[in-house]
């Protein structure tokens, strides 16, 4: 299993570079600083990933000085090379056809906000490694997301690049012998600061697919064997400097509120029961009610027990906690991601469903709105079209997003804020048309206009409780 630091991703990254052939022996690191700005972490979190990689063996720390590389590669490494990619090819090849169908949306829309000095900011950290063309890469998207003030945009990108190993920064490979990385990088900024983003995108596309081919054409033999081996599948570490087990049973057991096993007004099985089922402490499912008690999810009754918070009644949540407050900044990114691609997720899963599955999607919408909870409508949208999907890689990251809206009910209460005039109501009433006629290009627009509303909504109501603007996504 994969761990979930940033220590342990730059870790994985720079250790599969040196395993890889990409930094040879006696090669320097870059230095911590750049790392630094690279995953947008502090110099501690690189010293530990660096140090760890000095005990193990791979490089040598000397003070003041960029590290340096030790590790002698063996007679197994290429064996290693190769185990390691043919256990994530169906993965790899799963992320390579339809990584499009969420990059392509998030790209499009940050190069429209490149300015003239984002643009200058881009060049000069590249120039930076210009040795090093695949790199340049990893980072010209890295920097030229930074516009959305999205971490969380950018932690997939660089779970993206843990899980594939980079694959195709072998030195052999063509690719890294020729200046392709630099021209397209160039080709891109000039297109960018022409107001050219709709052909920028296209050329994106087309390098990212001939860069991909190349790399799989050059694996195919090596690649080719009788054995099944067994896969490892991509999984979204959603980065949290302290993560604790209590807000993902939180997120849990939001969503079985959402579904209705846990209904409202109604007790929850005892704390007891609860830890039991999720094999966790005592302890640890107390401070998970707790945190469910303070943004108003639930209530808990000395001597009863704990009871579902009728929407309706919740009273204001209490934001003291930091980690709820980071959770609801992660709400609002999780909602932007989602407003970007749930359009082209949407045509692609229904596009591929079943006269039933439409039914079964067309009868959940209308439960909720007969059930009073419209507001619930995208939240449902969004992990039905998820679920749903051909795509693992859809499903991973779709899944995650879903838990993370969760956090979505500590905001419940100023719901009626955006309901003016029954806004939740009409989409969901929309929606549900959309998919009787079987109209999925409507229905996916509909959705994508419904959720970057909500993003808005949410934007404002965060501002109002407190935020500050720059902690916030940018729109």
């Amino acid at each position: 299993m994969q761990n979930n630091s940033m220590a342990d991703i730059i870790y994985d990254y720079f250790t599969s570079r040196i395993l890889f052939g990409y930094y040879l022996l006696g090669d320097r690191l870059p230095s911590i600083s750049y790392i630094c700005r690279q995953f947008q972490v502090s110099a501690l979190t690189v010293r530990t990933a660096l140090y760890r990689m000095h005990d193990e063996g791979y490089i040598k720390i000397t003070e003041r000085k960029r590290s340096t590389v030790i590790y002698r590669p063996d007679k197994q490494q290429g064996q290693r090379y190769r185990a390691a990619f043919l256990s994530r090819r169906e993965g790899m090849e799963d992320i390579c056809r339809h990584s499009d169908l969420l990059f392509s949306p998030i790209v499009h829309y940050y190069l429209q906000r490149q300015t003239e000095d984002s643009i200058h900011q881009i060049r000069t950290q590249l120039k930076r490694r210009k040795e090093h063309p695949v790199k340049q890469i990893n980072m010209f998207y890295a920097e030229a997301m930074r516009p959305l003030n999205n971490p969380l945009v950018l932690n997939l990108h660089w779970e993206i690049v843990r899980y594939l190993q980079t694959p195709y920064l072998q030195r052999p490979a063509n690719f890294e012998a020729s200046d392709a990385a630099a021209k397209h990088i160039e080709q891109m900024l000039t297109l960018i600061e022409t107001g050219n983003t709709d052909q920028a995108l296209e050329v994106t596309q087309a390098f990212s697919k001939n860069v991909t081919q190349m790399f799989f054409m050059s694996l195919a033999v090596q690649l080719d064997t009788p054995e099944p081996v067994e896969q490892i599948p991509f999984e979204w570490q959603i980065y949290r400097e302290h993560p604790q087990l209590c807000y993902t049973l939180a997120a849990e057991l939001m969503s079985k509120i959402d579904a209705r096993i846990y209904k409202q007004e109604k007790l929850l099985p005892s704390c007891q029961a609860l830890a039991q089922e999720y094999d966790v402490s005592l302890i640890t499912m107390r401070r998970t009610l707790e945190l469910l008690n303070d943004i108003r999810v639930t209530e808990t009754i000395n001597g009863v027990g704990t009871r579902v918070i009728s929407g309706r009644l919740a009273g204001p949540p209490d934001l003291s906690h930091l980690q709820i407050r980071k959770c609801l900044l992660m709400l609002l990114q999780a909602m932007q991601i989602s407003a970007l691609t749930c359009e082209n997720v949407a045509v692609h899963t229904l596009s591929s469903l079943d006269e039933e599955d439409f039914q079964v999607f067309g009868r959940e919408i209308g439960r909720l709105i007969k059930e009073g909870t419209p507001f619930l409508t995208a939240k449902s949208c969004l992990r039905f079209i998820g679920d749903n999907s051909s795509s693992a890689f859809i499903r991973e990251v779709y899944r995650q997003l879903y838990f993370l809206l969760q956090w979505g009910h500590a905001l419940h209460m100023f719901s009626q804020k955006l309901d003016s005039g029954g806004f939740y109501e009409f989409y969901a009433e929309n929606l549900r048309g959309a998919l009787s006629r079987r109209d999925i290009e409507g229905f996916a627009g509909k959705l994508s206009e419904l959720m970057k509303k909500s993003v808005e909504g949410t934007k404002t109501l965060l501002l109002e409780l407190g935020f500050q603007k720059k902690q916030l996504i940018w729109t």
